[in-house]
């Protein structure tokens, strides 16, 4: 699943951030960062509209949904990490 794999790079992301000290790694890690989410938050309005069209209280698009909600979340708690 592509939201698993964005949420995995992004973990990594700022584990590089916080241990390499070269100043080009750190802002080629972050525009990644930045496009990761650009991504994420694509996929989340993709999601959210066909959870909108399906009439199931369960199905794929409500899984991707709070896939996406909790990988966004936890995003936003670490968000910090790159303005140490």
């Amino acid at each position: 699943m592509e939201v698993d794999s964005l949420s995995f790079r992004i973990t990594n992301i700022q584990q590089a951030y916080c241990n390499t000290s070269n100043l080009g790694l750190r802002e080629r890690l972050f525009k990644e960062n930045k496009n990761i989410s650009q991504r994420l938050n694509e996929i989340f309005t993709i999601s959210k509209l066909l959870k909108k069209r399906t009439n199931e209280d369960i199905s794929f698009s409500s899984l991707l949904v709070e896939k996406c909600e909790r990988t966004i979340a936890q995003k936003r708690i670490e968000k910090n990490l790159f303005f140490l």
